[in-house]
């Protein structure tokens, strides 16, 4: 926790608050990610969590420990919540998986702000994440019942899923706009994450093509700015390596169960590439978003995985 404290502090020195507008979007997002498509079910097999956007959110406390631009020009608050669901590859065995990703759940409630500094053409998302890695997350009783309901089989190893442990973290991501036409965005990427389930940093490319607004200007935000078009249609790839230092979901906290197989930071890939593709698609106050997710190798002895995610959003 000292070392998020420390970290903001001295960023927030060189990136302090000045005058901003906050956008008036109201919006609610409805998130799932799956690789039932993949026809694989395992590793990260499942993320379920809603969101949602809206100025009252710029009276949340949190707000005051983001990094933010010296010239922020617009603004946006957010605040979701998420379960996220890792498995081994062997979900019908009861037995440890030796040599494979542990059984984890993750529960987080994020508190995040989005803001542009139009004039050097970047974007920042700050966020933070509060909550539980291990059973207290529901993530294995979810996957249970919902196996179940569908027929499939059953994941008989969640008593060996990694333990309880308090989720604290800080993410940023900085996105660096280079080229911004009416149907061509390119932007250079970058992000890090620090504490007690995620440290790691990485850098990036994407692109957008399409019908859109503007990357910067419009907070990525899909919303209907122009009221000219009632359309927005585009769609967006990006490529990420991401220099991992540490993954509780993989190594468990900073305590060891003997009971629990961990994954040692040496068996780590230290370099995991990222990549994922997709369309968005919006009419009026309702949009979709799909993008198909890869993950490289993320240990000694795994394998790359793939998983979709899929977003429902709808503005007020």
């Amino acid at each position: 926790m000292k070392k998020i404290i420390l970290i903001i502090t001295l960023l927030n020195h060189f990136y302090a608050l000045s005058s901003q507008v906050i956008l008036p979007i109201k919006q609610f997002h409805l998130n799932w990610d799956n690789d039932v498509m993949m026809t694989t079910d395992h590793y990260y097999t499942q993320g379920l969590g809603i969101a949602m956007y809206d100025p009252f959110l710029v009276r949340n406390p949190l707000n005051k420990i983001f990094i933010k631009p010296r010239q922020a020009d617009k603004a946006l608050y957010s605040l979701s919540v998420f379960q996220q669901t890792y498995t081994p590859k062997d979900i019908r065995s009861d037995e440890i998986q030796y040599n494979d990703r542990p059984y984890a759940g993750v529960l987080l409630v994020t508190s995040g702000a989005v803001v542009s500094d139009i004039s050097k053409k970047r974007l920042f998302k700050s966020e933070i994440d509060i909550g539980v890695m291990g059973p207290a997350s529901g993530a294995g009783k979810v996957q249970y019942v919902y196996h179940d309901i569908t027929n499939n089989p059953l994941p008989n190893g969640w008593h060996h899923q990694q333990y309880n442990w308090p989720v604290v973290n800080y993410n940023l991501n900085v996105y660096q706009q280079w080229v911004s036409e009416y149907w061509f965005n390119l932007m250079a990427t970058g992000g890090a994450r620090v504490g007690t389930l995620h440290d790691d940093a990485s850098l990036g490319m994407m692109f957008r093509i399409g019908k859109m607004q503007n990357y910067i200007e419009s907070l990525n935000i899909n919303y209907r700015f122009d009221q000219t078009s009632n359309w927005q249609y585009y769609i967006e790839a990006e490529a990420n390596v991401t220099a991992v230092m540490y993954n509780a979901t993989l190594q468990g906290g900073w305590y060891r169960n003997r009971k629990i197989y961990y994954i040692p930071f040496s068996d780590l890939t230290y370099l995991v590439p990222t990549l994922k593709g997709g369309l968005v698609v919006m009419y009026n106050v309702f949009g979709l978003q799909f993008n198909v997710n890869y993950i490289g190798k993320e240990f000694e002895g795994g394998s790359h995985h793939w998983y979709h995610k899929t977003t429902l959003f709808l503005s007020f």
